[in-house]
């Protein structure tokens, strides 16, 4: 599809949603590594630079298992143009670009073409999505390899197809689960078995997936020739989250993965979901191959990567079903051209996500901040409570914290200073800086914060605070 030979409004919505793209960069490009990214991107990078890529494997006492694609691409930026925040966060911008491409095509593809624009809006509009975009994330780069892989499958380009699998099983362990779930999407897309048992066509149906495989089991060999062991190990700092569990957590973690398709408004996309399902049953909407195709590729990541969380007692992130919520998006807009108040439904879709970003739940509740643009204003209260702390020259390692401020300065900011917060503990700390995007802080340590200590400075922005506690005398 040549960009030169769209309508012209088609261009343009294009050049606006790239536009906001770049917009939404240069605007959080000072922002310091979040979350996850603290590990799988700037640790895993400032190795590979400090090292000057000697080695391929990070030190064992951080490795998290996950491979380091993204590490090795960031470390190169930064030789590149500077160790900067601004050089990672440019970084994403094609993948940025690539997504927001990938899924007009996918919109041209399934929707009338009056549906176009709006359906792409709404796609983009996904709320885990967009924040995501403001992290340096592997995940950006995983759904635009993802999106571009699905894309090649509905269109025959099975070069792309293989090309676009390789960096899915190096960015995450997670992208060798969704090399899978398109491996599953491919077999009801194509329907090799139509052909008979032909040689040929099996061969053709699944050489894209073979070089991708076997990079994954290069990687996962060299891996444990040198560590001995693979994903994880009982030393592991995240030992605990593989840990077998019964069926009562496990009935709880199917709970979760409900609650993270339909958290953040992606609830009306559900009960429109439901809505729709109902009306094909009841055979007042046609179940077409298209239609067969898009439930097929919902379901596809669905399933595989809730198999490999579902039987562990591992937390369940939002962004790890980010495939899944936009074809969830797709499924649903593909019906609403055929229901009678189809307009005010997408409206009513689309005021949903954006409200995404504004749904906090109580202290009591853990929040994926980083599935939302809503965790922007942690950057700022994070810095004024910095400031604040070494006005008053309170030391660092006296004051108590927790993930995601758990980090050394200079790999959450890539400062030139490495001092960090204590870890958190209320019978040693003098102090303890505290906020509502700290998911470890249990029930009864926030109410003894909230009745025992004192309070000494408190900052807000948006829906997120920090809050600095003294030890009581």
């Amino acid at each position: 599809m040549n960009p030169a030979f769209l309508p012209a409004s088609h261009r343009y919505l294009l050049l606006l949603l790239a536009l906001g793209a770049v917009a939404l960069t240069a605007v959080v490009a000072d922002n310091g590594f979040f979350w996850d990214g603290v590990l799988q991107a700037s640790r895993y990078a400032q190795w590979y630079y400090d090292t000057g890529f000697r080695h391929l494997l990070v030190p064992e006492s951080y490795d998290s298992g996950h491979p380091p694609l993204l590490g090795l691409l960031l470390a190169g930026a930064w030789k590149l143009f500077g160790r900067s925040l601004p050089v990672g966060h440019w970084l994403m911008l094609p993948a940025l670009l690539g997504i927001i491409w990938q899924l007009y095509r996918l919109a041209r593809r399934f929707l009338p073409p009056a549906w176009v624009l709006p359906g792409t809006v709404l796609l983009v509009a996904e709320p885990t999505l967009l924040g995501q975009s403001a992290l340096v994330s592997a995940d950006v780069l995983m759904v635009f390899c993802y999106l571009l892989a699905f894309n090649s499958q509905l269109s025959g380009r099975r070069g792309w197809l293989a090309l676009s699998l390789l960096p899915l099983g190096l960015l995450s362990t997670r992208g060798t689960l969704l090399i899978v779930a398109l491996f599953l999407t491919d077999a009801v897309v194509l329907q090799p078995w139509r052909e008979g048992r032909r040689l040929s066509s099996w061969l053709r149906w699944g050489l894209p997936y073979v070089p991708a495989t076997l990079l994954v089991c290069a990687w996962l060999a060299f891996h444990y020739q040198a560590y001995g062991w693979v994903i994880y190990h009982a030393g592991s700092a995240w030992a605990g989250n593989t840990q077998v569990v019964g069926w009562s957590v496990r009935l709880r973690n199917i709970g979760i993965i409900g609650w993270r398709l339909l958290d953040f408004g992606r609830v009306a996309l559900g009960l429109a979901a439901l809505v729709i399902g109902v009306q094909v049953l009841r055979r007042k909407l046609v179940f077409s191959r298209d239609a067969a195709v898009l439930l097929a590729a919902l379901l596809a990541p669905v399933l595989v990567v809730s198999s490999s969380f579902v039987p562990y007692a591992n937390p369940i992130g939002h962004r790890y079903f980010l495939p899944a919520y936009l074809l969830l998006a797709l499924n649903v807009l593909y019906y609403l051209p055929r229901l009678r108040a189809g307009r005010w439904v997408y409206a009513a879709l689309l005021l949903s996500l954006l409200s995404g970003h504004f749904w906090v739940y109580p202290e009591t509740i853990a929040k994926g901040w980083d599935g939302t643009l809503a965790h922007l204003p942690y950057f700022g209260l994070r810095r004024q409570m910095l400031t604040y702390l070494n006005a008053h020259r309170i030391p660092l390692g006296q004051v108590g914290s927790e993930f995601p401020n758990a980090y050394p300065l200079c790999q959450a900011d890539l400062a030139a200073d490495c001092r960090r917060f204590a870890p958190k503990d209320l019978s040693r700390n003098p102090y303890l800086l505290q906020s509502n995007v700290m998911n470890g802080f249990s029930d009864q340590e926030l109410e003894t914060l909230r009745t025992r200590w004192v309070m000494v400075q408190e900052v807000r922005a948006g829906q997120m605070y920090f809050r600095l506690y003294r030890r009581p005398e």
